[in-house]
């Protein structure tokens, strides 16, 4: 990317990592003044004082002092703790010491009575840099710790040439708390012991201003206030207008949120439908993780952002530490993701779980927010339901109609085909598990007309069953490499023996279109009620003027019915289940102006007399959720049917 190129929002290249003696060397003036002002020998000013200048630069480097406020250019931690020392060390020189001091003693104590003013005043500021904000690689990989070695010697171990700044929210005075514990780093061992050896007062006075609680009698934190507040005002008036807006570090919050907007402004991220990365439930806006951090990732990767880091888990840390999105912190086992089931995806995957991070608030992302569906918070170990036993493959009603695609054509494949025996598929007898489930709902789907056979199904001519890849399972609510790897494990793929790895192949369709396929198991095709249907050998492709002959929709009972006939439906349930409760075959329970009924007893009873599968029942029962629901309550899975008018002679007998 040229650098010349504004961008917006706009990020920084870095700050250098120069060798601490080449700092020292831009601050040679104020430094000059400081030996004048401190009452030092050379061998003393060069053991003490430029020694504590240069590990103070090693330690802080090219740090600015703030964000916003004061001395916010690259350098200007160093810069003004300089300038605060120079300064006290010139108001210092006119105080008096307590005490009446004879002329020897007076000598011996001036000395160290001025280095301890210039430690305290260059260090009254050295706890900024752990509690004010975070240093990184330009990748985001390594971080530095500013507890176990300066920001130099780190940026040398890792071989960073340039570093990026990430500032922390609710900073306020917290860096006074722990600059005595980071001081230890700049005062060397023998200066304090230099100083102590004319008064021990002088380190304790010295130690309570670098923490910002002195005592009544303390004469240096005076000096170094007043020289700390000439320093902020100098700058602010000399550079305040000239750096207006301007700030050195990276605003996290900016870059994080704004890539994130455009994921759902571009339709990446979808809200509150199949597929979906955004789930509004109970008040709260859920974000799939780390699918969605995979994808921030590789959008900070593709645009070459600096300073960001690069894994979903990183990228979580921060997002935490910036108090934008929230982990569970009540599980003692580690589990830290919110644990999601959305209503519409139980539906058809009963034992879906989806683990998610909580946004600060809906707002940060969607404006305005969209509203709340139905769904459950769950514990990583809690059921979603305790849904109905699913009926045997073996009676569910195969697919009428499907397509074989060839390269040579498409052929329309018998509406019937024969009956074969289910076999096991990978020491399993069903289609279980949340995947087991997602190949059940397409099924379902491409026998009720939902979905369309032809876009999705190919059988080849082997009888093996491929699904077009990604489309065939899209919106099933599960992460793409979830899919492949849960596949992979239960021996469900056909995979080709010299690239045992290759989960997802290609082949060509309908006149030599590509389709990127997964080739199921012969038992599961049978297990999804696809019965072993033999391709017509192909005949080349058909002349220009001849139309290619295509599956039209599924006629008869495998037709999606209508919206009438869907409302239909919905009172026959109504009517079964309440006659159902009158006869007492079904037991119930009334709550305010609804009853619920265990789907466990149900189900068979609706089975028998309206002949509809499960599925259909599940689906039904949020078309009109007035009339009808299928939610789960008390653990339980329960249809919700209205408690009749008190005129209804009926209700009131079963009541």
């Amino acid at each position: 990317m040229d650098d010349e190129i504004p961008r917006y929002p706009p990020f920084m290249k870095g700050l250098p990592a120069t060798h601490p003696d080449k700092l020292i060397e831009t601050q040679q003036e104020l430094i000059g003044q400081i030996r004048e002002a401190g009452l030092a020998s050379s061998e003393i000013f060069e053991q003490f004082y430029r020694q504590s200048l240069r590990r103070f630069a090693s330690y802080a480097h090219l740090l600015p002092a703030s964000q916003t406020h004061h001395h916010r250019g690259a350098g200007g931690l160093l810069r003004h703790a300089a300038e605060v020392a120079l300064w006290s060390l010139q108001s210092g020189d006119r105080v008096l010491l307590p005490g009446e001091q004879a002329p020897r003693r007076r000598r011996e104590l001036q000395p160290r009575w001025h280095l301890a003013v210039f430690l305290a005043a260059l260090c009254h500021d050295v706890g900024k840099p752990v509690t004010d904000l975070v240093v990184t690689s330009r990748d985001g990989a390594q971080v530095w710790n500013p507890f176990v070695e300066d920001l130099y010697g780190w940026a040398s171990r890792h071989q960073v040439d340039r570093y990026f700044l990430h500032w922390r929210e609710n900073r306020g005075k917290k860096h006074q708390a722990i600059s005595a514990l980071i001081a230890e780093r700049i005062i060397s061992p023998q200066g304090l012991a230099w100083i102590a050896a004319a008064d021990t007062e002088l380190v304790l006075w010295m130690m309570e201003t670098i923490n910002g609680s002195p005592s009544a009698e303390n004469p240096i934190h005076d000096l170094v206030i007043r020289a700390d507040q000439a320093s902020v005002e100098r700058d602010l008036r000399s550079l305040g207008v000239a750096f207006t807006g301007y700030e050195i570090g990276l605003p996290v919050e900016r870059f994080l949120v704004d890539i994130m907007r455009r994921l759902v402004r571009e339709g990446t991220w979808g809200v509150n439908q199949p597929g979906s990365r955004l789930w509004h439930i109970d008040g709260h806006l859920y974000l799939v993780w780390p699918a969605a951090g995979e994808e921030i990732a590789a959008l900070i990767h593709q645009e070459k952002i600096p300073g960001l880091p690069r894994t979903p888990n990183s990228l979580l840390d921060m997002l935490v530490e910036r108090q934008l999105a929230s982990v569970r912190e009540d599980r003692a086992d580690g589990h830290r993701y919110w644990v999601i089931a959305p209503a519409v995806l139980a539906e058809k995957i009963p034992n879906i779980r989806l683990t998610a991070i909580r946004l600060r608030e809906p707002g940060l992302l969607i404006e305005p927010a969209s509203p709340c569906v139905p769904g459950r918070v769950l514990y990583p170990d809690e059921p979603v339901a305790e849904a109905p036993e699913l009926p045997a493959t073996r009676s569910s009603p195969p697919i009428e109609s499907a397509v074989s695609a060839t390269a040579g054509g498409i052929s329309e494949l018998p509406a019937n085909p024969e009956p074969t025996p289910n076999l096991p598929a990978a020491g399993s007898d069903q289609l279980d598990g949340a995947v087991g489930e997602a190949l059940r709902a397409l099924a379902h789907d491409l026998q009720a007309g939902k979905k369309a056979a032809e876009t999705l199904i190919h059988i080849d001519p082997s009888g093996v069953l491929c699904l077009k890849w990604p489309d065939a399972l899209t919106g099933c609510g599960l992460d793409s490499k979830a899919i492949l790897d849960e596949l992979s494990h239960r021996n469900w793929l056909v995979v080709d023996p010299l690239s045992p790895f290759r989960k997802v192949t290609e082949i060509a369709v309908e006149h030599g279109q590509p389709w990127k396929v997964i080739r199921l198991q012969p038992a599961v095709k049978q297990l999804m009620a696809i019965g072993n249907l033999q391709p017509k050998p192909a005949t080349g492709a058909p002349p220009a003027t001849q139309p290619v002959q295509k599956a039209g929709p599924i006629q008869g009972k495998g037709q999606g019915p209508g919206e009438d006939e869907r409302l239909k439906l919905i009172q026959g349930i109504v009517a079964t289940l309440r006659d159902g409760v009158k006869t007492g075959v079904l037991t119930s329970e009334r709550e305010g102006n609804f009853t619920w009924i265990p789907s466990r007893q149900a189900e068979p009873l609706l089975v028998e007399r309206l002949q509809l599968a499960r599925m259909q029942i599940l689906r039904l029962g949020s078309v009109v959720p007035d009339v009808f629901l299928c939610q789960t309550r008390n653990r339980a899975h329960c249809y919700r049917i209205p408690v009749p008018p008190a005129g209804d002679r009926s209700q009131k007998r079963s009541a």
